[in-house]
């Protein structure tokens, strides 16, 4: 399943993405359980934003579950591509399962609201 991450990723890039576009990637992002709910990403993410926007750079994710792509599309990304990871395979938690449905994930991007001239 991990070898069909780069391929669909890239994929998506140069469909999200412009030629030559300069983008932050936020690679890793979490909260601990008990955390949740209390601004914690959302504070974190809105600060590279205001950085990303003042250097007019995008930013890029991939969004693996349904939860965090909501917050993300809150904070004003936008969903370049659904994509699925194991299908045939794996449940939709990642765990083997035949003829399962496949880990769902999502690619997205942010951009500034006025680019940087």
């Amino acid at each position: 399943m991990l070898s069909e991450i780069v391929p669909k990723s890239d994929a998506a890039k140069k469909k999200g993405l412009e030629k030559g576009e300069k983008y932050y990637y936020l690679f890793f992002i979490g909260t601990q359980k008990e955390r949740n709910g209390q601004g914690l990403a959302s504070a974190l993410i809105r600060r590279y934003q205001a950085i990303a926007a003042r250097e007019g750079h995008a930013i890029w994710l991939e969004s693996t579950t349904s939860h965090s792509m909501g917050l993300y599309t809150h904070l004003g990304f936008e969903i370049v591509e659904e994509m699925i990871l194991g299908k045939g395979k794996a449940a939709a938690d990642g765990t083997a399962k035949k003829n399962g449905e496949g880990l769902h994930f999502w690619a997205m991007v942010w951009r500034p609201a006025v680019p940087v001239q």
